[in-house]
């Protein structure tokens, strides 16, 4: 009988004229998920059918954290009600999407998707090592150049050509220097963009801001009230940096959809007037005057947006440096912040990150805390409140922290820059939420900032470490273990690598016995030859079915039981 009024009231609310809008009902992968393929596609199921001409780029947007804006194909099943967005390359692997529905979807009957829709998940990593390798360390600064303070770096692909660049920021000079990724991990010289306006800029987040196709990257002042943005262009990386005003003393900075209209706004903890603020896109990628609010906490000084409450609006945490604690508010899909829960913890919390850490389908907040060197994992419980499950010993004068399934066992470990032991503490996450096993990572001088991305593309998270009082940037490689031994060859050379049709390979001696297998990320057979070596041997793949992306190449050599592999990437055709 219950069943039965429920059913005759909406029946009554739809006979009158009462609007009802769409909701979604579900969606794959699911939120928080660490299991979905790079190139898996989006499902999003609602409860009634949509208007087919409102579902469009403009209205249903992706993100990935570090491969940046992504293209898509767009279908709907026959019944309108469940839409299908197939991306058009790969994420990266190990990376944070984030999807968004506007409020320009509709239905039949023209009522809007109320405050529009967002959620995040992974993507898998493949299996790999907490105990990663040293291949390279190399300086921020100019020749002859002296102290610049590269505090901490953005790794988004920002020449779209599906490798993670890094655009580090430099407190002391006033400026971002950009390096390419060389496609295989590496980075060679850089280019310098000025912050004339700038005054110790340090806190960074990339988005795709005016809607471009470009990563543009959004970073605060300490020292004043600005930030500063530089829009992403195909000519020359960036454009010049424009700025806007928030408050004294930015030292967290979050991209948030505050009011689901599809355009990325952002968030600012103000830690000198103890304050946040909110920026709102006026839907061309410029910025309106600041929404300055003094919460309940004291010194904000690190933020984090994310759907705190499961409702498909991106609400805040904040941590509160002087009173050493965590506040959450929860957003009404206006852009409209209540306090929720306030959270104390063991030190003053330098930075916020968010992930699922105990697998239970509800986000939760990563702390490092500069004053005790600790690192505070609050669970959430999908209502907005937060409970400190446990805190873990770190470094000395801990300021950064980062995220992400290195060893591939679907669940996330973390890893904490401390300044003043100058070196990084990596935790591996042993189940539940529950973290074990450190491994320390030496800095030079400092240790400033630390960045969780597949650097060279295997399907493994690498570790990208910042010395700020070195100036240097440190490189650890990480090893996809795959299903057959793994031997790194050093005499052999692969080119050209990235290659598109034929790959040749020298250092092979005349008269070897050979035999080529290239496996896919996964570990499968997707091309196998045989040959007898003479000078320099080439494979012809122009009729392999080989999408573009990395690759395993093993050599065999007949009859001396011995396999060497390396990595390889396909790229497109001009």
């Amino acid at each position: 009988m219950k069943f039965f009024t429920s059913t005759l009231t909406l029946c009554l609310l739809a006979s009158l004229g009462f609007a009802q809008s769409p909701l979604v009902q579900e969606m794959t992968p699911n939120r928080q998920t660490m299991a979905s393929e790079p190139g898996a596609p989006i499902v999003i199921s609602f409860d009634q059918a949509l208007n087919p001409a409102t579902v469009n780029s403009d209205s249903f947007m992706v993100f990935g954290r570090w491969s940046g804006p992504m293209d898509g194909t767009l279908s709907l099943n026959a019944s309108n009600t469940e839409v299908t967005f197939t991306p058009q390359r790969n994420f990266f692997y190990g990376e944070w999407i984030t999807v968004r529905l506007t409020k320009a979807i509709e239905n039949d009957n023209g009522d809007a998707l109320d405050n529009g829709y967002a959620y995040n998940y992974w993507i898998k990593t493949l299996p790999g090592t907490l105990n990663q390798t040293l291949v390279d360390q190399f300086s921020v600064r100019e020749a002859g150049e002296t102290f610049i303070q590269c505090y901490g770096a953005y790794a988004g692909d920002v020449n779209n050509d599906e490798s993670t660049d890094l655009v580090v920021v430099n407190e002391n000079s006033d400026d971002i220097r950009v390096f390419l990724n060389d496609g295989e991990g590496g980075y060679d010289d850089f280019t310098s963009f000025a912050m004339p306006n700038g005054n110790k800029p340090s806190t960074n987040e990339g988005s795709d801001f005016d809607h471009d196709g470009m990563i543009d990257v959004a970073i605060g002042n300490i020292q004043n009230d600005n930030v500063s943005v530089f829009m992403g262009n195909d000519a020359n990386l960036f454009n010049s940096e424009v700025v806007y005003d928030a408050d004294l003393g930015i030292r967290g900075i979050a991209v948030i959809d505050v009011n689901g209209d599809g355009w990325d706004d952002l968030a600012t903890a103000n830690r000198t007037s103890s304050t946040y603020s909110i920026l709102i896109n006026d839907g061309t990628g410029n910025f309106n005057a600041p929404i300055t609010t003094d919460s309940s906490i004291n010194g904000e000084t690190s933020i984090a947006a994310i759907d705190l409450n499961n409702d498909g609006i991106q609400d805040l945490a904040i941590g509160g440096f002087n009173s050493s604690n965590v506040l959450t508010l929860l957003n009404d899909g206006q852009g409209n912040f209540t306090e929720t829960d306030v959270v104390s913890i063991s030190g003053s919390p330098w930075m916020l990150t968010a992930g699922d850490m105990d697998n239970d389908g509800n986000v939760d907040i990563v702390s490092v805390n500069s004053s005790s060197g600790e690192v505070s994992i609050l669970l959430g419980d999908g209502t907005g409140h937060l409970t400190v499950s446990n805190e873990y010993a770190v470094g000395n004068f801990s300021l950064a922290i980062d995220v992400g399934d290195i060893d591939g066992d679907e669940d996330l470990d973390f890893i904490a820059s401390n300044f003043g032991t100058a070196d990084f503490t990596l935790y591996e996450n042993i189940g539940g939420g529950n973290f074990a096993n450190p491994i320390t990572y030496d800095a030079v001088q400092a240790g400033s900032c630390a960045i969780l991305h597949d650097r060279n593309n295997d399907g493994a998270l690498d570790i990208t470490l910042v010395d700020e009082l070195e100036d240097v940037v440190i490189l650890y490689e990480n090893e996809a273990i795959l299903d057959v031994a793994d031997v790194r060859p050093d005499d052999l050379t692969f080119f050209p690598n990235p290659f598109t049709d034929t790959l040749f390979i020298k250092g092979l001696s005349s008269g070897t016995a050979t035999k080529i297998t290239i496996y896919d990320l996964q570990g499968r057979i997707v091309f196998t030859t045989q040959f007898t070596a003479s000078g320099i041997s080439s494979i012809d793949l122009s009729s392999v079915d080989l999408a573009e992306g990395s690759y395993i190449i093993e050599i065999d050599f007949i009859g001396q039981r011995k396999k060497k592999r390396r990595k390889i990437i396909r790229k497109k055709r001009k």
